[in-house]
C-alpha cells in the first residue's frame, strides 16, 4: 500500500525542534504509515544535531525542495510568522497549523489555536511542548517514559543568575557538596559527554537548552528558578523537579538538604522553604508539575488552567487536589475571579447583542442601523477583552484563545457569520464559567482550612 505523505514545518528555535523530534521518535511505530518530512532551519539543526538527539529520516532544511512536492497532509507547529506564509505556499490536502489564505490567518485544529497563545507570553507553560505537538498530530497512547535509577557519581552544574544565586553562594555549595560527599565528579555542565550513560550523572542548575538535552539523555534533572514557570524546557519524563526561591537570593545553606537527599535517596527534607515541583504524568493527558510542598503564588491557577484546558482541548474531566493556600495565593484569586466575573457580565452583553443580529438577519425587513449598533458593541467588548488580557496574565492564554477562534469565521453570509460568532462566544463563555467555578472551589475548600 502507498504510504501518505506527511509533511511536519517547524522552523523555530531549537527547543522546539528538538521537542518535535523526541514525539517523533517516541511515536515512530504509531507513524509508520506515513512518508515523513520535517522541514526546519539550518540554524536550530546545527544546535539540536547530537548524538543525544534523535536523528529521523525525513529531516530537511531544502525550502524549494518542499514546495515542489505535493503532501497527503502539512502540520505547521511554528510560532514563527514567516512560516505562516511558506504554509499557505504547500500543496497539500489537507492543512493543520497556522497558514494564510487570501491574506487573512487560518488555524485549523483546536491545540495549533492553543500552541498560538504561547506567542502573547503564557504566565506559565501547562502542557509540556511535546504533549501539544502529540496532541496536533492526533496521537494519543505515548509509549513508557520512565528514567532509567543509578546512583549518582557525577553532578552537573548550570551557572545560575548571580542576582539569584550569588557567586559566593554557588561557591560554598560546591565546597560543601566537596567535603561532604568526596567520592562524587564535580562538573560543569559542558564537561559533560553526552554519549554516556547519563543515568548516574544529576543535574543541578536552571532550565536551560542544554541541561534538558542532558537530563532528556537520561541524567536526573534538578532545575533552580526564582518563580513557577511551568513546564517550560523541563524534560519530558517523570521523576525530575523544579526548585522555585519564589522570588528570593538562593542559600547554599537552605539548598544543600535538598540536594544531600537526592543523592542518598531520601525523602526531601521537611518544612522545605523553596517550593519544590516533581515531574509526573496525570490520567492520560501527559506531563504534569505536582507541588511536593508549599508552591508559588501562581500554582493554583496552574492547577485551574490544567483542568480547564483538559476539558476544552480533550474533552475529558482531570480530577487535582485543590492545595492548601497561603494567603498570598487567596489574594491573587479573588482578584482575578473578581475581574472575570466582571468580564462574564459584559459577555452576555456581547452574546445579546450577537442574537440580535442573527434575528435581524432573518427577518425580511433587516434594520442596518440596528445591526450597525450591535456590531460597534462588538467591537467594544473585544477591546476590553484585550485590555483585560494584557493587563491579566492568568487569564490572557483563554481570552486570546477565543480571539483567534473568532477570526477562524468562515461564514459567507451574515447569518451564517452571526451563528458562528455566537456558537464560539458560547464555547468562551463556558471556559469562563469553568475556570470562575474552579476559582470559587479553590477559594472555598480553603475558607474551611485556614
Amino acid at each position: 500500500m502507498k504510504q501518505k505523505k506527511l509533511l511536519i514545518i517547524q522552523l523555530d528555535e531549537a527547543y522546539f525542534l528538538f521537542e518535535t523530534l523526541q514525539v517523533l521518535e517516541r511515536n515512530r511505530q504509531a507513524l509508520h504509515e506515513f512518508d515523513l518530512t520535517i522541514l526546519t532551519s539550518f540554524e536550530s539543526l546545527k544546535k539540536v544535531h547530537n548524538d543525544t538527539a534523535p536523528t529521523m529520516p525525513g529531516l530537511t532544511i531544502d525550502k524549494a525542495s518542499v514546495l515542489k512536492e505535493s503532501y497527503d497532509l502539512s502540520i505547521n507547529f511554528s510560532l514563527t510568522d514567516s512560516a505562516w506564509d511558506f504554509h499557505s505556499q504547500i500543496k497539500s490536502e489537507h492543512k493543520i497549523g497556522p497558514f494564510k489564505s487570501d491574506g487573512i490567518l487560518s488555524v485549523p485544529g483546536l491545540w495549533s489555536s492553543y500552541l498560538m497563545t504561547l506567542k502573547a507570553r503564557a504566565p506559565f507553560l501547562t502542557f509540556h511542548m511535546q504533549d501539544i505537538y502529540k496532541n496536533i498530530l492526533g496521537l494519543k497512547a505515548y509509549p513508557n517514559t520512565q528514567r532509567k535509577e543509578a546512583p549518582i557519581k557525577t553532578i552537573a552544574f548550570g551557572t545560575l543568575r548571580p542576582e539569584l544565586f550569588p557567586a559566593e553562594e554557588q561557591e560554598k555549595l560546591i565546597n560543601e557538596i566537596s567535603k561532604s560527599f568526596p567520592f562524587l565528579a564535580l562538573k560543569d555542565l559542558s564537561e559533560i559527554d553526552v554519549v554516556e550513560d547519563l543515568s548516574n550523572v544529576l543535574y543541578i542548575g536552571p532550565a536551560t537548552f542544554e541541561a534538558l538535552k542532558l537530563c532528556e539523555g537520561g541524567a536526573l534533572g534538578l532545575y533552580i528558578g526564582s518563580v513557577f514557570q511551568g513546564l517550560n524546557l523541563l524534560p519530558y519524563q517523570e521523576g525530575h523537579y523544579f526548585v522555585s526561591s519564589r522570588e528570593r537570593k538562593i542559600e547554599a545553606k537552605v539548598l544543600l538538604p535538598l540536594i544531600e537527599s537526592f543523592i542518598q535517596k531520601r525523602h526531601l527534607p521537611e518544612n522545605y522553604p523553596y517550593s519544590v515541583y516533581r515531574v509526573e504524568h496525570e490520567n492520560i493527558f501527559g506531563a504534569f508539575l505536582r507541588a511536593v510542598n508549599e508552591s508559588d503564588d501562581n500554582y493554583p491557577f496552574y492547577q485551574s488552567h490544567v483542568v480547564v484546558w483538559n476539558y476544552l482541548l480533550n474533552l475529558f474531566d482531570t480530577n487535582l487536589e485543590v492545595i492548601r493556600c497561603t494567603e498570598s495565593q487567596l489574594e491573587l484569586l479573588k482578584t482575578n475571579k473578581a475581574v472575570l466575573n466582571k468580564f462574564q457580565q459584559l459577555h452576555r452583553y456581547a452574546m445579546s447583542s450577537i442574537d440580535f443580529i442573527q434575528k435581524e438577519a432573518k427577518s425580511t425587513t433587516t434594520d442596518a442601523e440596528k445591526i450597525q449598533g450591535h456590531m460597534k458593541n462588538l467591537q467594544e467588548i473585544e477591546k476590553i477583552s484585550d485590555q483585560i488580557s494584557q493587563s491579566h496574565s492568568f487569564l490572557r492564554p483563554f481570552l486570546d484563545f477565543y480571539r483567534i477562534r473568532k477570526g477562524q469565521n468562515d461564514g459567507s453570509t451574515l447569518l451564517e457569520q452571526s451563528q458562528n460568532t455566537f456558537m464560539v462566544y458560547t464555547e468562551e463563555f463556558q471556559a469562563l464559567q469553568a475556570l470562575d467555578e474552579l476559582f470559587t472551589v479553590t477559594l472555598s475548600k480553603n475558607e474551611v482550612t485556614i
